[in-house]
């Protein structure tokens, strides 16, 4: 009878008591036995809590991968970490299996839902239908940039490109946190994700002064929504949507986001002291109902309006929320404000979390003092929903006031531009430095939005040289 050759032992570590049974032993590499391919990594890993060990065998087909493996086996024993994944393991953590990995990470850690939905639509559109299939460990650059060729066919913009490669960064990082990547490797190094013309002393996030409209059109806007949205309005679609008006002012004049336009409450408008406190964001996940959030960057501020708009316009939506009279003073309403805020400062002390405070007390969206509501719903309004309305009143100042239309290349969101540029900067002659802070912003993100360097030399060149 034949006897069984033996394999030739390349490499083992140290001697090992760790098994429970007082026996030395240590993790062993061999060589491909004669006939055979795979090279063995030969180890022990806990079986669980009270149980004796268990032996365990990994293979790898060249010496490279065995040694790789011999080493995070003998690191693992050494750290208390979990031993090296099997073959079998290891062959279903592909890129698709990263990504999901991803965008759980992304929900544990408590992202908004609207990023993790962003994450969501930047995978499926790009990632998985380029590399899904591909193996994490065999993740190079090569891969990336087909996602990002894939994705220069439908995002024509750089920043939605740097999207996407933020995506890919991300994933990279996470990979090599699960070690699933080997750290040597840099899957994104040497990426090319297209240069873009930017205009001169500009960042890519500069915004063009065209796309920022001018006051006019902002108050032609605001005041055909008076009329459509009143009620005096003919349009049942329109008339839903009451101080449609207010909204675009507090928009235009105050530079809030159109998620804190919706979440703005009775309670966050301090009418004696001229400013809306901006500390929460109406959200509308896919296919789950609306909630209160926090606002952007988690950055409570203050953002003064015009008298106009506080008195005028906010006031008497703040009485009918606060069951006052229409002829209410200024300081019963305050008063009334005051003591819904103690209210639920109070309420907010008793709960475990101490991050709650009276701004952020969670209430039923059912029962909370919107500004701004549907009245069908009694909530506020969904996004798709708000835009529709808006393009309503857009073609109607076409027709009706064609020297202050609202250009269709600016949309909605860009009454934030018109409210930190020719509001704030420019008509108050506020610093970028205090228009950061009214809007909620890094000093650094309003200057890149707002600033062109040498913009003043050359506005005072052209000065000098008009009679020359």
């Amino acid at each position: 009878m034949a006897t069984r050759r033996k394999s030739t032992l390349l490499a083992q570590g140290k001697e090992r008591r760790l098994d429970g049974t007082g026996w030395p032993w240590r993790v062993r590499l061999y060589a491909p036995p004669p006939g055979g391919t795979s090279y063995q990594i030969k180890f022990k890993a806990p079986a669980g809590e009270g149980e004796p060990w268990k032996p365990v065998l990994r293979r790898a087909n060249t010496e490279a991968e065995a040694r790789k493996i011999f080493a995070q086996a003998e690191e693992a024993l050494d750290h208390e970490q979990a031993a090296p994944a099997s073959a079998k393991v290891r062959a279903t953590r592909t890129i698709g299996a990263l990504a999901a990995e991803y965008i759980a990470d992304s929900k544990r850690r408590g992202k908004a839902p609207r990023t993790i939905q962003g994450r969501e639509s930047r995978v499926n559109a790009h990632v998985l239908p380029a590399i899904g299939h591909v193996p994490v460990a065999k993740w190079r650059v090569e891969h990336s940039q087909l996602v990002i060729d894939r994705a220069s066919k439908t995002v024509h913009s750089a920043r939605g490109r740097e999207d996407v490669r933020g995506v890919l960064a991300a994933m990279r990082k996470l990979a090599w946190r699960l070690e699933w990547l080997d750290r040597r490797f840099d899957p994104l190094d040497g990426l090319e994700i297209g240069r873009s013309t930017v205009f001169h002393g500009t960042t890519t996030q500069f915004v063009d002064p065209r796309l920022r409209p001018e006051t006019r059109q902002v108050k032609a806007m605001a005041d055909a929504a008076d009329k459509l949205c009143g009620p005096e309005g003919t349009d049942p679609l329109l008339t839903r949507l009451p101080l449609f008006g207010t909204k675009i002012r507090v928009a235009g004049f105050g530079g809030l986001r159109l998620g804190e336009q919706n979440g703005l409450r009775a309670i966050d408008v301090f009418l004696e002291r001229g400013y809306v406190q901006v500390n929460g964001s109406w959200i509308t996940p896919r296919h789950s109902p609306g909630f209160r959030g926090p606002v952007k960057n988690h950055v409570i501020h203050e953002v003064p309006l015009p008298r106009s708009v506080m008195h005028d316009e906010l006031l008497p939506r703040v009485k009918e929320l606060l069951g006052l009279p229409a002829n209410a003073s200024m300081q019963r309403v305050v008063n009334a404000q005051e003591e819904e805020r103690q209210r639920r400062a109070q309420l907010a002390a008793r709960e475990p979390d101490k991050s709650v405070a009276w701004w952020n007390y969670p209430v039923p969206p059912e029962d909370e003092q919107w500004i701004f509501v549907d009245t069908v719903t009694g909530l506020p309004v969904k996004p798709e929903l708000h835009n529709e309305r808006w393009h309503r009143i857009r073609r109607w100042v076409d027709e009706n006031d064609p020297d202050n239309a609202w250009p269709r290349t600016i949309v909605y969101r860009n009454l934030r531009h018109h409210a930190a540029t020719k509001w704030f900067h420019e008509e108050l002659g506020e610093s970028w430095e205090v228009v950061a802070q009214y809007l909620g912003d890094k000093l650094t993100t309003v200057l890149n939005h707002y600033v062109r360097a040498g913009e003043d030399a050359l506005r005072d060149s052209v000065t000098k040289l008009a009679n020359r």
